[in-house]
């Protein structure tokens, strides 16, 4: 029994961290939310993108996207002067709790649907969402 529960603890132990570093970015009065809505193709998609001025750092919170297929992965894209710019690769792990790149200017965020591990370029016809920096 003391196996079990030690084990039981150290799970809650982790979610609770887990918690605990995503409150740490989204309480934070000097991130920037931007909410992304779904495009015409996916209209319930919702994600938002934290983003750290100070530092740089963008991380995102993409919880109301449907699970990728296999071998497919959710890629996010800085929109910087009309050019599409990777600001990295979305997993679950990393949910708002893990930054996924270092954007220095944007005037919108988007996400599309890539082949596992990326890609250069956005495949617009696999965008599930956008939004714009205010």
């Amino acid at each position: 029994q003391l196996s079990v529960f030690t084990k039981e603890k150290s799970a809650a132990d982790e979610k609770i961290k887990t918690i605990n570093q995503k409150l740490e970015v989204t309480a934070n009065p000097d991130i920037q939310k931007i909410v992304m809505s779904g495009t015409e193709a996916h209209p319930d998609a919702k994600a938002v993108v934290f983003w750290d001025k100070a530092n740089n750092r963008v991380y995102l919170n993409a919880q109301h996207l449907p699970q990728a297929p296999e071998g497919k992965q959710y890629q996010l894209w800085a929109i910087a002067d009309g050019k599409p710019v990777s600001a990295g690769l979305y997993t679950i792990e990393k949910d708002t709790n893990t930054s996924l790149a270092s954007i220095s200017k944007a005037q919108a965020f988007a996400i599309t649907l890539e082949n596992e591990g990326g890609s250069a370029v956005p495949t617009m016809e696999n965008m599930y969402v956008l939004g714009n920096v205010l």
